[in-house]
């Protein structure tokens, strides 16, 4: 679906897979791992450039969008948080928060994923696959389920 340029769903990424931070206690630019949201954010510049990226494709969505689902979750839901938070900003709305993965607005209901990019276990984790199934991390696959269901009934 990711890579059908005509379906009914669209993927992308907030803040994550074209902007790098630099790291200042290790003296390197980092695209990925842990805070690259909310490290990024806290910078005027990075500030910036998220409120105008989530202002241009995140405001005015179209009326039959309903569903955000979210790429990235972060090691302590630290993106969740800020994106919720960003979201509220630029929306001009409180979303308010459905679970651990999942916020809402009168709108949109907007659900955390893993990245479909992560490396090493995470997927498996997060999908509480075979020896995975009782891993902390699959509870928040199965909140992504259950709300992107809370979804589908709340504007079916």
């Amino acid at each position: 679906m990711i890579a059908d340029k005509n379906g009914l769903f669209h993927f992308g990424s907030l803040i994550r897979c074209s902007v790098e931070r630099y790291d200042r206690g290790e003296r390197e630019w980092k695209g990925s791992g842990g805070g690259m949201l909310d490290r990024f954010v806290a910078t005027p510049f990075g500030s910036e450039v998220a409120r105008n990226c989530a202002s241009r494709f995140l405001v005015n969505l179209p009326r039959a969008t309903k569903l955000v689902v979210m790429f990235g979750m972060g090691s302590h839901q630290n993106y969740v948080r800020e994106a919720r938070t960003l979201l509220s900003a630029v929306r001009g709305k409180t979303m308010r928060e459905i679970n651990a993965v999942a916020y809402e607005d009168d709108l949109i209901t907007v659900v955390h994923v893993e990245h479909f990019a992560s490396q090493g276990d995470l997927i498996p984790q997060w999908l509480g696959e075979g020896k995975y199934r009782d891993h902390p991390r699959s509870q928040f696959g199965r909140l992504a389920r259950a709300s992107v269901n809370r979804a589908i009934d709340r504007f079916a």
